[in-house]
């Protein structure tokens, strides 16, 4: 526990951050975590037996820093295990994550230890969508969260600050699902521990213009989705099951009849399912918008 002057204390927080073959890229997210405002913090990093020489770049760069602790494991076994490697060792009181490719904002800390309350499982924030050259801010809205909307729709983040107790007493995060760990872990949290709260300000940038792979646009991502659903499916009643049969819809990018859109609507995320209409309806202008974010006003001229 770190003590200021003024008497305020500010218990160790634990940003665990696995890394696999990202020597280059994993800077910005380690530079943001260290310029951190909040005062007492400690950053975990994970090589989850990297092909390159992302082992030595850490211990190059990082190997004597006094917030940083390095771990590695001697075979690959994905990010879960290796964020649960982190937890398991950490020595905050309360922890958080970053992805290797991810970035956080220097208040990011601070602002969510400042929220956090024991009667919330768990505090995420808004957050922001980097295409290269345009970023979109989600959930802009603070809101307390309930089981029921999480059994609807991933409405949270896919960090949080937790009590560290709290997520081991859980058993971390499923080393089995090869998608959707963060969404299970929260949903777990809340069912478990009571509401979460999401702040409306975003203090987290997940970059999505670079060409490296992304967990989000992996073809395992069905096969999880249907291994979630058949997870919590307990505690789901029919406007889960059919919200979840909607967002299995928008993955395989089936478009959806005006019948099927009135039929829906009546089980709520009533604005998620009219865009999702309209984008069928519009194709041509998703395009132009997609290229639009990810390249700017010169990709509508691009010949690639």
């Amino acid at each position: 526990m770190t003590e200021l002057a003024s008497g305020q204390s500010f218990p160790l927080i634990s940003v665990y951050m696995p890394t696999y073959n990202r020597s280059s890229m994993m800077h910005r997210a380690i530079a943001s975590v260290l310029a951190q405002d909040y005062p007492n913090f400690e950053l975990l990093i994970v090589d989850d037996c990297s092909s390159d020489d992302t082992w030595q770049v850490l211990n190059d760069h990082y190997g004597t820093h006094a917030k940083i602790r390095l771990f590695r494991q001697e075979r690959g076994q994905g990010a879960c295990a290796a964020r649960n490697l982190a937890i398991k060792a950490a020595h905050g009181e309360f922890v958080t994550g970053i992805d290797d490719d991810d970035e956080f904002l220097p208040h990011r800390l601070s602002s969510m230890y400042a929220a956090y309350d024991d009667q919330y499982s768990c505090v995420c924030t808004s957050y922001f969508w980097d295409y290269g050259s345009v970023r979109k801010q989600l959930y802009a809205q603070a809101k307390v969260v309930r089981l029921p909307e999480v059994l609807d729709v991933h409405c949270l983040s896919n960090q949080a600050l937790v009590r560290t107790n709290r997520m081991l007493a859980q058993g971390g995060f499923d080393e089995s699902l090869a998608a959707f760990q963060d969404y299970d872990m929260w949903l777990r949290m809340v069912a478990a521990y009571g509401p979460a709260l999401r702040l409306a300000d975003a203090s987290y940038i997940v970059h999505v213009g670079h060409e490296l792979g992304r967990i989000t646009t992996s073809p395992k991502r069905l096969n999880a989705q249907a291994q979630f659903v058949e997870k919590h499916r307990p505690l789901m009643n029919d406007r889960n099951l059919h919200n979840q049969a909607f967002y299995r819809k928008t993955m395989l990018q089936e478009p959806m009849s005006l019948a099927e859109l009135l039929g829906a609507v009546r089980y709520g995320l009533v604005e998620s399912k009219v865009r999702y209409y309209l984008k069928h309806r519009l194709q041509w202008f998703i395009r132009i918008r997609k290229q639009l974010l990810n390249k700017g006003i010169k990709g509508l001229f691009s010949q690639k």
